[in-house]
């Protein structure tokens, strides 16, 4: 591909690795459209795309002729543009990571998007071959090992807010009636009074578990309790 490509001349090499860098780009970008992300395919297109035209054009940049006299010397370096690219593309994927109430979101997209900056400018210095097997791998971590990632135990946390009477000790009696189910733990709580005379409170809680099927059945039980009203329940991810 590489001899193909290099034998097509000037500019439309230079074409070739701008197009290749978009469609491997878009590849990606097809992934994290597919799983709703912020950053879809339209914005790997352009990463890839627009790290690549800078990568043709730092090239170009370090074959022109630069005259200047015999007193002094004049050196380019065209690796120094790509440096300057993938800093920029830091505060890119920062815009696209959120704090989301006790977790992090983002990250791996970001991650992805550093990638296909680094994929753009191996399309944009002709190395063909290295940028299609990066976008192999890069595709590769965020499709099969998120199905892989699935099949591996690990915490989950829902926020769960309670609403009961207020009496003395009624937030630790219900953090302890959380905890006391094996399979389920508090990690952060708060809870705020209200009513006449704020006779209810509302507890917030952050509960961690493994199973799903566990924690689905201890809602379904604290719902049929008399003294408990669940007032909402949400995932966090």
């Amino acid at each position: 591909m590489t001899s193909w490509a290099n034998g097509l001349g000037w500019p439309e090499e230079a074409i070739v690795r701008l197009v290749l860098a978009s469609a491997l780009g878009a590849l990606v970008g097809v992934e994290r459209e597919v799983r709703g992300r912020q950053a879809g395919f339209r914005t790997n297109l352009l990463v890839a795309l627009g790290c690549a035209l800078v990568m043709v054009v730092s090239i170009s940049v370090a074959y022109q002729p630069w005259p200047h006299s015999g007193e002094f010397n004049v050196n380019v370096d065209p690796a120094r543009i790509a440096y300057g690219v993938m800093t920029g593309i830091g505060f890119l994927g920062a815009g696209v990571i959120v704090k989301h109430e006790g977790g992090v979101r983002g990250l791996t997209t970001a991650a992805g998007l550093w990638c296909v900056a680094a994929i753009g400018l191996a399309c944009g210095q002709g190395l063909y071959v290295i940028a299609v097997v990066a976008a192999a791998l890069v595709l590769g971590a965020l499709w099969f090992l998120d199905y892989l990632e699935n099949l591996m135990p690990k915490m989950r946390y829902r926020v769960l807010v309670v609403r009961r009477r207020w009496h003395p000790g009624v937030v630790v009696e219900t953090v302890e009636m959380v905890s006391s189910h094996e399979h389920l733990g508090v990690r952060d709580i708060g809870f705020q009074r209200s009513g006449e005379d704020l006779a209810v409170v509302e507890i917030r809680l952050r509960v961690a578990f493994a199973d799903e099927e566990q924690y689905f059945k201890f809602e379904r039980d604290l719902n049929g309790r008399a003294d408990c009203q669940v007032v909402s329940s949400s995932s966090e991810t």
